[in-house]
């Protein structure tokens, strides 16, 4: 939902270095040795992930494997070039998790822009995509409760396909709004609002988006505790300025936040509040 570089480094090169200490095991002894030369069908489903990311066509996907052969499956492969190749600490390829984790400047979720980001989402799911397990434009940073509702599957239908922090752009354009609750002490509602630019996919891709991650609800939460902590001094300043600097003050607020970022939900929370005469006139107060 909010953009983030793709990575440059390669799935081959991710690939070959995640299993390049890759062994045999009891039941599958020539494991690593077939894990190593799968780097070239690797960087081939990568190639077709990425057109599809960017054509918006990845609810099309089919399951796809290593071609390895039967006695290798799916959950092994991702457990040996993902888990160990690249997760642990004494990985050889830890160095790319650290890169990929390392890619928010502010370390927030690129999926909420509510929470830290402390894990990585594989997109396409590992298990049914295990050639894409390290492939670097496969693994996004998200929250944990953003990758724990996302869970390990992937929509089939196209409006219901999550916002790809690399490869899908809405942080150009205004769409995240609220409004104040009537009689809530200025409790905001949170919604999506499309540009007329979208077309009628994009538009249920972010609503879809915006719901399924229950955002409205993160984002009210948030803002309602902001609210809180101002609320001595909003009381203060309405008695110096009246309503007018109230509205002064967060419309101030509000484009110092927006300006960075059309669709925080801080700016908007200081937009809403501001256009709101009840607020601005001491509705935000417990007790008047």
């Amino acid at each position: 939902m909010w953009h983030l570089d793709p990575p440059t480094l390669t799935a081959r090169e991710s690939w070959t270095k995640c299993t390049s200490r890759s062994r045999g095991t009891k039941d599958i002894k020539d494991l690593g040795d077939k894990l190593r030369t799968a780097a070239g069908t690797a960087q081939t489903a990568a190639d077709t992930y990425i057109t599809a990311a960017r054509a918006r066509t990845l609810h099309q996907l089919e399951p796809t494997d290593l071609g390895l052969g039967a006695d290798i499956k799916n959950q092994t492969v991702a457990a040996t070039v993902y888990e160990s190749g690249m997760v642990r600490d004494t990985s050889p390829g830890r160095e790319i998790y650290d890169a990929l984790m390392n890619a928010p400047t502010d370390d927030l979720c690129p999926l909420c822009r509510h929470s830290e980001a402390t894990q990585l989402d594989h997109v396409m799911p590992k298990a049914d995509h295990p050639a894409l397990c390290v492939a670097p434009q496969n693994l996004v940073p998200v929250c944990g409760p953003c990758n724990h509702t996302k869970s390990n599957k992937a929509s089939t239908e196209a409006g219901e396909v999550l916002l790809h922090p690399y490869y899908d752009r809405v942080d150009h354009e205004t769409w995240l709004h609220a409004t104040v609750a009537p009689g809530g002490f200025g409790r905001l509602k949170y919604f999506v609002t499309a540009p007329p630019t979208w077309d009628s996919v994009l538009t249920a891709r972010v609503e879809h988006h915006f719901r399924f991650l229950d955002l409205g609800k993160r984002y009210s939460t948030r803002a309602n505790n902001t609210l809180r902590g101002m609320r001595h001094h909003l009381t203060r300043q309405l008695v110096a300025t009246g309503p007018a600097g109230i509205r002064d003050y967060l419309e101030e607020l509000a484009t110092s936040h927006l300006v960075e970022d059309l669709n925080h939900w801080t700016g908007v929370a200081y937009r809403s509040w501001a256009a709101d005469d009840a607020f601005c006139e001491g509705a935000f107060a417990l007790t008047l």
